[in-house]
């Protein structure tokens, strides 16, 4: 092992002068490890705006034998026949011979080894055979076969209320603890994968939410204001998701009551209901038009305000009703090409996607509206051969292929609810090659209302109580269908 002699103190000469010429300020702070059986608290610290970890602790608890050679300034991990060698200083290290380079050097202070997180994705796992898994950002690590269900967190100002919607991909209990202007919210489910821990949110009533584990136990900690007098906890989809009302009045009621969120029941063969898992959990509504597409302009009215107005009083409603993570995409008068409204639900991973229009025609008496779906078999004939359906990989334009048939059931759903609620304008479904639907992969329909050239129509779409309404025959149309037990996608 001559060669690996020379290299090492020649790298720690070199990562000495970077560590010790550019040296930070080292803050500490808990770090838990979950491993499938167990789970370890270390202390990390964040030097040169690096996280770095106790490495004798970690392999300690892997039962792995090690050796701190203090003379040649090693540390040698052994796992069977296989070894782990690193030095001090230096961001290059050996296993079984072979040499890795970490971003960041290993460190030795106080007579202890510090290694960066990398060290353990990349050399102790290729040692034990043990995989480590770390969102960048986050303040914990998943080992070997452990299972930790998504966790993610929203927060909205509704009217007198402050709702915190706390959605995970399986079921947990909570309980409040409050303390003065801090509450805590106990999870009973350890360890969660965070997608979000600290919510840019604030408002009235709260100055932060952040989630905290750093003791191995989960839990969400408020910061509230002077003006919380009361907080209420309910739950919906089987305990997979929290609603955490903060209110300025004691006992004061909710903006919404929790029962209208509870899914429909289903009747099986012998008698007995079950209630459907809810398969809606992340909306998407596009805003037709924006910037300098004012879309339809008729009676005064132009369709990229309406579209907007609706879109927000849409996403405010679903969220507070049936606790879904709703965004739009856009959020203001600007411009956005169909791809990136398309992008917008793809990348959010939306489980539906509604676009909303405002209709136009040169009839002044027309007061017909449309629930658009795509066309089927749009973009055969711009293809040198025929797509199957059951192709894996589709072209970009034929994203809409993957859920058509549950686009077809949810525009079917919506159809109805609309021509029970508002009978004055029917809401047929129509197909057309829609360029906003075209490459979603999800469930998805463009909804165009009404006829901006009839100056009746148009009145009545600006009026509130008819928005209300049919926003409010939406959101049920939407849970409906996302209590369905949807058959295939296509």
């Amino acid at each position: 092992m001559r060669s690996n002699r020379i290299l090492f103190p020649l790298a720690a000469l070199v990562c000495t002068l970077f560590v010790f010429g550019s040296r930070g300020h080292a803050a500490d702070g808990n770090f838990p490890i979950y491993f499938t059986n167990t789970k370890l608290v270390v202390k990390a610290q964040s030097i040169n705006r690096v996280t770095y970890l106790p490495l004798s602790d970690i392999v300690s608890v892997m039962g792995l034998p090690y050796t701190d050679a203090l003379a040649l300034e090693t540390l040698t991990v052994r796992s069977g026949n296989a070894r782990l060698v690193a030095s001090r200083n230096s961001a290059l290290i050996s296993v079984n011979d072979q040499i890795i380079l970490l971003p960041s050097p290993i460190l030795r202070e106080d007579g202890k080894w510090l290694g960066p997180i990398d060290y353990l994705t990349q050399g102790l796992s290729k040692l034990s055979g043990t995989e480590f898994r770390y969102r960048s950002g986050s303040s914990r690590i998943f080992a070997g076969s452990t299972e930790a269900p998504e966790l993610l967190m929203n927060a909205q100002s509704l009217g007198p209320i402050t709702r915190l919607t706390v959605r995970s991909s399986a079921p947990m209990n909570a309980e409040i603890r409050r303390d003065g202007n801090r509450a805590v919210i106990a999870l009973d489910r350890t360890p969660l994968d965070v997608l979000q821990e600290r919510l840019e949110h604030k408002d009235r009533l709260v100055r932060s939410i952040v989630f905290d584990d750093s003791d191995a136990t989960s839990k969400i900690v408020m910061d509230l204001t002077n003006e919380v007098k009361d907080i209420k906890l309910a739950t919906a989809d089987n305990n997979r998701v929290l609603f955490v009302d903060l209110m300025r009045e004691a006992a004061a009621k909710p903006v919404t009551s929790l029962p209208a969120t509870a899914p429909v029941t289903a009747a099986k063969p012998d008698g007995t209901t079950a209630t459907p898992e809810r398969r809606v959990r992340v909306i998407v509504i596009d805003p037709g038009h924006g910037g300098m597409d004012n879309g339809a302009v008729g009676s005064g009215v132009n369709e990229k305000d309406l579209t907007l107005v609706l879109a927000r009083k849409l996403r405010a409603a679903l969220q507070s009703k049936l606790g879904a993570t709703v965004l739009l995409t856009r959020d203001s008068d600007i411009a956005m090409d169909n791809e990136a409204r398309s992008a917008a639900a793809n990348n959010n991973q939306a489980n539906l996607f509604i676009s909303l229009h405002a209709g136009y025609s040169p009839n002044k008496m027309d007061a017909g509206s449309s629930v658009f779906i795509m066309k089927e078999d749009f973009g055969d004939a711009l293809s040198a051969t025929s797509v199957s359906r059951d192709q894996l990989f589709l072209p970009w334009y034929l994203g809409y292929r993957k859920s058509r048939g549950l686009s077809a059931q949810a525009a079917k759903i919506l159809q109805e609810d609309l021509n029970k609620a508002i009978p004055v304008m029917p809401f047929p479904v129509r197909t057309a090659p829609v360029a906003v639907l075209c490459s979603v992969t999800m469930p998805s329909m463009l909804l165009e209302i009404g006829n901006l050239n009839n100056p009746v129509n148009a009145q009545t779409m600006m009026d509130a109580m008819f928005q209300n309404k049919l926003v409010d025959t939406i959101v049920g149309a939407v849970q409906r269908f996302s209590s369905t037990q949807h058959p295939t996608a296509n």
